[in-house]
């Protein structure tokens, strides 16, 4: 009854809406605990970006904003999912133009614009061109100067709530998750979500990541005197509630505004507004070396609030929000102060990804409140320094912001598990890329295309190793005072990978692996190495001493991924009895060296500590033990005659003999099979071939003896 009347009055006050049965498309993802698994937009596309210029400068600096929104409407329908939604709002700009301009484009979509005021004077209708592709403008008599200037603009939403703007009622189906119970929508619930350029769905805005503004938000919801505060609507967004106003309409109070202001800069898509009737609670997250603590408050639905097992058969908000303080406290001594006054949640379902770190009020998808979702919650918390305080300049390196989160939820393992933790959780991500990248098709970090900008395989798992990369590189005292001093020196603005490098470079310099190579192969070209044993042999040099030579050759190979990665190497040579880890940088295609080896080999590992996003290829290549070569019976060399080369062999037991060439990378090139009685010398002519070095293998029943030869 009290949405019949709220409609009626909303009616009489000059709205109107037509009303039918329509059920949208809704995706619910299925416990996934990050975004980037849940999100429709994401996409495995080939399509590339090689320049490196990733966004036109913006015209105008919006800032700060002061919007309106009215959302009675919406919240009036009939328990029921409606082809078209609509509210009014308003919007006041203060921007200031980088250039003399007598046009000034800003973003829109799904709404009209009604009126238009610059600089406290009406526009005519006439010089407002309406929203189209996602653009809006308006023009005016005379051109303007570089200055400060107020643009106020009256808008009608007119949209389906599905993009930007959502709304669901409640009693909506969402999903019958497998072994659970059905899920459906347990009040209504109106949500603006906007990452990557969505904000301009439900407010004219300059929709772009580099314009950070402050923001004053204004939300008008449905309001009954007659209920609890927590019976009625809430709404939940960034900053503090500095305003809550009940108005009246035909002498009944019928609704209630929310009005949230931050002093904090905030681009268009960290930007939120939550509405629900919402139990809220707190959680406190202690500042190590400190007396004071964070709040994070927390807003979810009853049922949620009420749930009481562990197991994931129900919502328990309680207990699967209780980990966010230990990731709050535990990033701090890594990254520097919490970069907010306070930290919260809100839930919400349906929700298109599984989280989205809105600066100062995350919102979850619901199904985490199951309690699987610690992954994803610090995923969203490490967003809070690396996205929300320092937030990157375009959308081609959202790898900076998404990397950085990826590797921050294998931080928090280690955290509470030390190193061991961190590492198994690294290589998940490394084993992640691999699965996604077979067959190298996924595009570079850096430059993606927006379309494809939630490109899991690149823009989180591989580039949460960049992360890892220069720590490993670097160590854990010099890196992470090199991002600490990063994230101070670009607070509360934006930042380029440029500026990163160019961070590293001043703090950091001399590193083993030159930045500018670092940085290129890694985030401006495709794929990553690929390495082998070409060689592993074992011997006894003249002092008797037993030896290990080894050829490692880097194998990838395909459009814009390099020849040579240039990495620091490392490898683990496991004796009987000793092991022994060798250390070198490559920056060829081949490394050979000879190792030292008290005890007999046993196995040898490329990159045993997972430092490097390196692939190791462990089923190809020349592998010979000492004690299988000692046992030959036969004698062989090389002698050269002219410009033919031959191999003389000679045994003193009957044997069947193949000879094989490989070459350096392992690839067997030539093979000659014979037998041979005791006491025969074999002059056996070489192939002519390539210019470079090749294993010659003669094997016999009785044992193996290989040499090495130039062509």
């Amino acid at each position: 009854m009290n949405k019949i009347i709220l409609h009626l009055l909303i009616v009489l006050c000059g709205a109107y809406i037509t009303f039918s049965q329509h059920v949208p498309s809704i995706v619910s993802p299925n416990a996934e605990e990050t975004k980037y698994e849940t999100c429709l937009r994401s996409r495995q596309a080939s399509v590339q970006k090689q320049e490196h210029i990733l966004a036109s400068p913006s015209e105008i600096d919006v800032l700060s904003y002061d919007v309106f929104m009215d959302w009675r409407l919406p919240f009036a329908t009939f328990d029921t999912v409606l082809p078209t939604y609509t509210y009014s709002g308003r919007n006041s700009l203060t921007i200031k133009t980088l250039k003399a301009m007598n046009v000034i484009t800003l973003n829109a979509r799904s709404m009209k614009i009604d009126s238009v005021k610059f600089n406290n004077s009406f526009l005519p209708n006439t010089s407002i061109k309406q929203p189209e592709n996602g653009f809006w403008s308006i023009t005016l008599a005379n051109t303007i100067p570089i200055d400060t200037y107020s643009v106020d603009i009256w808008y009608t939403y007119i949209g389906d709530a599905k993009d930007g703007f959502y709304y669901y009622p409640k009693g909506m189906f969402v999903k019958k998750y497998q072994g659970l119970d059905s899920n459906f929508v347990e009040e209504d619930l109106a949500y603006v979500m906007s990452q990557p350029e969505d904000a301009r769905y439900w407010m004219p805005c300059n929709d772009r990541p580099d314009d950070k503004a402050r923001a004053r938000i204004t939300v008008r919801v449905p309001y009954d005197s007659s209920l609890s505060d927590k019976e009625n609507i809430r709404v939940t967004s960034n900053g503090d509630v500095i305003s809550l106003q009940i108005g009246t309409e035909l002498g009944k109070q019928t609704f209630r505004d929310y009005t949230f202001y931050d002093t904090t800069l905030i681009p268009t898509y960290l930007m939120v507004v939550n509405a629900s009737k919402f139990v809220d609670f707190t959680l406190w997250a202690k500042i190590p070396n400190s007396n004071d603590s964070i709040p994070i408050y927390n807003y979810v639905w009853k049922k949620d609030f009420d749930g009481t097992k562990t197991d994931g058969s129900e919502y328990n908000a309680t207990y699967a929000l209780s980990f966010t303080p230990s990731m709050i406290s535990g990033y701090i001594p890594f990254f520097g102060p919490f970069p907010f006054k306070t930290y919260g949640h809100t839930a919400a379902q349906p929700f298109w990804a599984g989280g989205m770190e809105h600066q100062r009020m995350t919102t979850i998808n619901r199904t985490w409140l199951r309690s699987r979702s610690a992954n994803g919650l610090a995923h969203e918390v490490m967003h809070q320094w690396f996205g929300d305080l320092v937030t990157c300049e375009t959308w081609g390196e959202l790898w900076l912001n998404e990397g950085a989160g990826t590797w921050g939820e294998a931080l928090w393992y280690e955290t509470w598990g030390g190193y061991q933790e961190y590492i198994s959780m690294m290589r998940s991500k490394r084993n992640d890329y691999f699965r996604i990248n077979s067959g190298n098709l996924q595009p570079p970090i850096f430059g993606i295309p927006i379309e494809n900008v939630f490109n899991y395989a690149t823009t989180y798992a591989k580039a949460s190793w960049v992360y890892h990369m220069l720590r490993t590189m670097l160590g854990d005292s010099t890196c992470y005072s090199v991002l600490r001093h990063y994230l101070k020196t670009y607070a509360y603005g934006n930042a380029s990978t440029d500026m990163l490098k160019q961070t590293f470079k001043t703090l950091a310099p001399n590193p083993v692996i030159n930045y500018d190579i670092f940085f290129d192969q890694w985030l401006m070209k495709r794929g990553h190495p690929k390495v082998k044993f070409a060689t592993l042999r074992e011997d006894i040099n003249s002092k008797g001493e037993k030896y290990v030579h080894f050829v490692i050759q880097q194998t990838q190979n395909g459009n814009d991924i390099p020849d040579v990665f240039h990495i620091p190497i490392t490898i683990s040579f496991i004796g009987e009895k000793d092991t022994v880890l060798y250390s070198s940088i490559m920056k060829s295609s081949i490394l050979e060296d000879i190792v030292l080896l008290p005890s007999a080999l046993k196995k040898a590992i490329i990159d045993p500590k997972s430092d490097v996003l390196v692939e190791v290829d462990t089923a190809s290549g020349v592998y010979l033990s000492v004690d299988e070569q000692k046992k030959s019976p036969i004698s062989a060399e090389i002698r050269e005659f002219g410009e033919d080369s031959y191999v003389s062999i000679f045994t003193s037991e009957y044997s069947t003999m193949s000879l094989t060439i490989h070459d350096i990378r392992g690839s067997q090139v030539y093979a000659f099979n014979a037998s041979m009685q005791p006491g025969e010398m074999k002059e056996i002519k070489l192939p002519h071939l390539t210019t470079g070095m090749y294993i010659v293998t003669i094997r016999t029943e009785h044992g193996v003896q290989t040499l090495r030869f130039l062509q």
